[in-house]
This record gives structure tokens, C-alpha cells and sequence, in this order.
């Protein structure tokens, strides 16, 4: 018979604290500039070590209980209706920049949309749990579509795209592993392009930046002035991605970050650490975060329960989905877009959701199946598996 582990997974661990510290470092590094023009002391480089050290903290909360507690539906519905109360939130202060995404009170600054990751993970690993077979049906797809449709929805509210679509692809992933019939997904997705698409549409910014996204390494002489404004940032993190070489230019070094590049500390810090580490640097970050994704399937496969199985599966990519967005965004690969990286940008609530999910990954892990490999394939992705 098989044996429980006894401890977290190592592997695992070990590369979310690689990431971790690398984060602190970049981070440190990218808002170090204007520390220097503005403060006699590192300010950006404790306030990242602070919000490691509130992230660990999380991530043990997170870690410890018994991850079988989400199963249970009054604390799912709970969860749920206290996300869609944080969501709601920002609407009752002052927009910054025109959008609701934030709550500052004070000089603290707090994102609901970063906190509500792990939550999503949460109730759609229950609900996708609670589905079991029934999720090739559409009547065990509405469920875990509407519940992420919810939050996404109070997120696109506040004017942000981005963060709405992460959410559709992560779900999309989830639904998918579980077994959800082709035919389905495909409708799901050709629902989530026209949703995309209208949702465009309804502000100009967006259109000017799904068009300069086509255009934006061509000539100055090609564009129009409104066009170069909306291409600035991409061609700055193109410049620093660009000078950084194939080994860098060292740490601390990047220049690009010297009010060149704007947002380098938050949703452009790989452009920061392409500059200061080079392609090497920049491919290794990525490999760890590919490798969070393949561990989290490993120990998804390990799990004792189809509802372990989804919330490893569910944060594990979620990470790795979300920087790997963040790094096309950062090389044109994407259309821009303020996506943080995760244990990278500069964030307290963004690195709070990043501990929340590797911690949750973590949890299923400590109660997970010792053996190499399961019995059950992951349905979806193997021939013959179950959900």
C-alpha cells in the first residue's frame, strides 16, 4: 500500500524559494534608481523584503490546514462571497488612473483582483470536484463557468482586460484536465473571443493597443504620433531585453530602468532582468517557472482526490501561466498589458497571491500519494484517466 508523504514537496519548495529570492533582488534592483533620487536609504529593497517575509507567512497559513476543508460548500460559498465583497470594494473609492482596481487607504495600496488567484483556484477546484463525470455535460460546465465568470466579470468592471482573460485561461485549463468534452471548449472559446472582442472595443486604449501591437517595430516615420506614444513603453523594454546581451549587464546596471522604461518594477521587471542578466538570466526564470508547472502536474497526479488533484493543477499554472504572459507582453510577443510578475514585480498584493498558490500546491502535496505515479492519468491529457 502506498505511504502519505511527510513533508512538503522539496522540489517544489526549493523553486519557489529560487524565484523568491530572485525576486527580491530584480525587484530591488529595478526600483533602486529612484530610491536614490528620492530616498537617502534602499526603501524599494526593504519594502520587497517585507512583503517576502508577509508572503511566507501566508504561505504557511495556507499550507498547513487540511486542503479537504474547501471541499466543504459553506466554506466554498463563503470564500466566494468574500472575494465578490472585495472585488466590489474599489468601487467605493476613488478611481486611480481612471480605473477601480485598487484600495488605498493611507499609504497602503491593496489589489482585490491579485488576491482573488488562489480564491478562484479554490472554488473552481471544488466545483470542478463536486462535477465529477458530469463535466462533459453542459449542466456540470455552468457551475465552475459561472462562479469564474462572476469574478471575472467584477474585475472587467474596474477596467482591466488582462487580469479577466488570465482568469479565462486558467479556468479553460482546469475544466479541460477534468475531462470537459472538445466540442465544449471549443465553443468556450469561440465565446471567450467575441467576449474579448467586445470588450475591446468598448475603450480606445485598447484598440490603440491591439493595433500599435502590429505595428510597433516599425519605423518612427511609419507611425503617428499617437501610435509612438502608445508603442514607447514595448520599444524601451525592447531596448533592454536587447542590451542585456547573452549574459547581461550585471546587476543593478540596467539603465533602461533610469525613467526610460516605465512601470520597469512592476509590470515590466523581466524587461529589467533581461538587461541585468541577459538571455541566459531570462531563460533560466522561465525554466523555474515551467518547472513549478511541470512539478504541480507530477503532484497533482499524486493526489489522494480529484479536488487535490485540481488545486495543484489549478496554481501551479497559474503561476507559470501568468509569467509566461507577462514575459511575451515584455518581448512583443503579446499585446502590452499591466500584468505583474509573479515573486518579481514590485506588488505587495501580487507577491501575496503568489505565496497563496505555491502554498497551495504545498498543501496538496503534504497529503498526497508517495508513489512516482498514479493509477489515474489525469483525464483529458491521458488515455483511459478519470476526473
Amino acid at each position: 500500500m502506498s505511504r502519505r508523504h511527510r513533508g512538503p514537496d522539496r522540489l517544489f519548495a526549493t523553486l519557489v524559494v529560487l524565484l523568491a529570492l530572485g525576486g527580491v533582488i530584480v525587484s530591488g534592483s529595478a526600483r533602486a534608481f529612484q530610491d536614490a533620487a528620492s530616498h537617502p536609504l534602499p526603501v524599494g529593497l526593504v519594502t520587497s523584503l517585507v512583503h517576502l517575509a508577509l508572503g511566507v507567512a501566508l504561505l504557511l497559513l495556507v499550507m498547513v490546514p487540511d486542503y479537504h476543508l474547501l471541499g466543504r460548500p459553506r466554506v466554498a460559498w463563503t470564500l466566494f462571497a468574500g472575494t465578490v465583497g472585495l472585488l466590489l470594494l474599489p468601487f467605493f473609492f476613488a478611481p486611480v488612473a481612471h480605473t477601480w482596481r485598487w484600495i488605498r487607504i493611507g499609504g497602503l495600496s491593496l489589489q482585490p483582483s491579485e488576491l482573488a488567484k488562489p480564491v478562484l483556484v479554490a472554488i473552481l477546484a471544488a466545483a470542478l470536484a463536486r462535477a465529477g463525470n458530469r463535466i462533459r455535460t453542459w449542466e456540470g460546465l455552468v457551475r465552475p463557468l459561472v462562479l469564474a465568470g462572476v469574478l471575472a466579470g467584477l474585475v472587467l468592471l474596474g477596467r482591466d482586460l488582462g487580469t479577466p482573460v488570465l482568469y479565462g485561461l486558467v479556468t479553460l485549463g482546469l475544466v479541460t484536465a477534468a475531462g470537459a468534452r472538445w466540442r465544449h471548449l471549443a465553443a468556450l472559446l469561440a465565446a471567450g473571443a467575441i467576449l474579448f472582442a467586445g470588450a475591446a472595443s468598448l475603450e480606445t486604449y485598447r484598440l490603440q493597443r491591439l493595433t500599435a501591437f502590429l505595428h510597433c517595430t516599425d519605423g518612427d516615420a511609419q507611425l503617428s504620433p499617437a501610435m509612438r506614444d502608445t508603442c514607447y513603453q514595448l520599444r524601451q523594454s525592447l531596448v533592454a531585453l536587447g542590451s542585456g546581451g547573452i549574459a547581461g549587464k550585471g546587476l543593478g546596471r540596467s539603465t533602461q530602468k533610469a525613467f526610460f522604461l516605465p512601470e520597469a518594477e512592476n509590470d515590466f521587471v523581466f524587461a529589467v532582468l533581461g538587461e541585468e542578466l541577459g538571455f541566459l538570466g531570462s531563460v533560466a526564470v522561465v525554466g523555474l517557472f515551467l518547472g513549478l508547472a511541470w512539478r504541480s502536474t507530477v503532484l497533482a497526479r499524486r493526489a489522494v482526490d480529484p479536488l487535490g488533484r485540481y488545486l495543484a493543477l489549478g496554481a501551479g499554472w497559474f503561476l507559470a501561466i501568468q509569467a509566461l504572459v507577462h514575459a511575451g507582453v515584455t518581448t512583443g510577443l503579446l499585446p502590452t498589458k499591466g500584468l505583474p510578475l509573479p515573486f518579481f514585480s514590485a506588488g505587495g498584493s501580487s507577491m501575496l497571491a503568489s505565496f497563496a498558490l505555491a502554498g497551495i500546491v504545498l498543501n496538496v502535496s503534504l497529503r498526497s500519494w508517495d508513489t512516482a505515479v498514479r493509477d489515474e492519468p489525469l483525464a483529458g491529457f491521458l488515455p483511459g484517466g478519470a476526473a
